[in-house]
């Protein structure tokens, strides 16, 4: 009864991620180390999305990961979609799969690994420096052979201690560009975009840790949402989907059929109306970012306090221990010396 009522759930969820999961994010409410997860059914070649926001919790931590094919896209009901989940569980896989999997942090965004940076380029000069002088040779031909030999050899090494050099510059730099792409600003949801090798069945999943957390899960495909923002390189989100769809609406519209309209005046009127749109847009998204940072920083402040509280309760039961101890060990003392003082 159990099996029967857990398959009929996950019809019901496929049936309304389907539809809902790429167009508004959803908030879940995650219990200690549990999951949440989000299907998308997509076709090889399609960009995926997965964006996480954690609100509420004792810890705004958890395990994000998105991966797939877990099922093949001909199944046709929910209890041979568990199955091939099961099965995907134990291994086995339906084409070129994709997996990724990050702890997300919304209380330590900062990457500590930029602070103090330790320069490991070659030091050229030290090297030029503990070459031997040869100089003080005498000027015989052998030595004058010789010393062709060793200068060749100083400008070999010389060559391959500037490359190295430029090969440590450059790997640390890129280094540096991959750990800036991972801090996020605050009040911004951590997103994750990969390209579906083969087509099937995806999920986006949300483990929390050993307290309870709420979150804000969104897994949005490029077919749906129309395609990739270049500013962002995630799919587009829904508001920026709608913003597209009513400025294309603006430019399909025209004023060739009203009488006493300018094509030049319209074209003011929808380039204004372009700029409100997309000022309002901006208004909405920082509205959110601002709600978002405004919860972060609620909950930081709250487990602040809290492990405050706690160190002060810890150590006053400790300086109210300590303090026990001395007035027993003084008492013991005073009376080990009455008895002596009574002898």
């Amino acid at each position: 009864a159990i099996m029967g009522m857990k398959t009929m759930l996950l019809s019901l969820k496929l049936l309304v991620m389907a539809s809902v999961v790429s167009a508004m994010p959803m908030q879940m409410v995650i219990f200690q180390r549990g999951t949440e997860c989000f299907f998308e059914m997509v076709d090889a070649g399609e960009h995926l999305t997965m964006s996480v926001f954690i609100l509420d919790g004792a810890e705004l931590r958890a395990t994000a990961f998105l991966e797939g094919p877990v099922a093949p896209l001909n199944v046709t009901s929910g209890m041979t979609f568990q199955a091939a989940m099961d099965q995907y569980d134990q291994g086995i896989r339906y084409g070129l799969s994709i997996h990724h999997q990050e702890v997300v942090d919304f209380e330590h965004m900062s990457d500590k690994s930029l602070e103090g940076e330790d320069d490991d380029d070659d030091n050229v000069d030290a090297f030029m420096t503990g070459m031997d002088d040869d100089t003080e040779m005498e000027q015989t031909p052998e030595n004058i052979e010789l010393m062709k030999k060793r200068a060749a050899e100083k400008r070999r090494q010389l060559q391959m201690a500037r490359q190295r050099a430029r090969d440590a510059r450059r790997r640390r730099e890129q280094k540096r560009k991959e750990r800036l792409a991972k801090i996020r600003d605050e009040g911004e949801p951590y997103q994750k975009t990969l390209i579906a090798q083969s087509s099937g069945w995806y999920r986006m999943c949300v483990r929390g840790t050993w307290y309870q957390i709420t979150t804000e899960m969104e897994l949005r495909k490029s077919s749906e949402m129309g395609g990739v923002d270049p500013d962002t390189s995630h799919v587009y989100t829904y508001e920026k989907k709608q913003q597209l769809e009513e400025e294309k609406l603006l430019d399909e519209d025209t004023a060739s059929q009203e009488e006493g309209i300018k094509d030049e005046d319209f074209e003011k009127t929808r380039e204004q109306l372009r700029k409100l749109r997309r000022l309002l847009s901006e208004i909405q998204n920082k509205q959110q970012t601002e709600r978002h940072r405004l919860v972060v920083h609620a909950a930081t402040n709250a487990h602040s306090h809290s492990r405050m509280v706690l160190s002060s309760l810890l150590e006053t039961v400790l300086f109210m221990l300590v303090t026990g101890y001395q007035v027993y060990t003084i008492r013991k003392w005073f009376s080990s010396g009455g008895s002596l003082l009574a002898r």
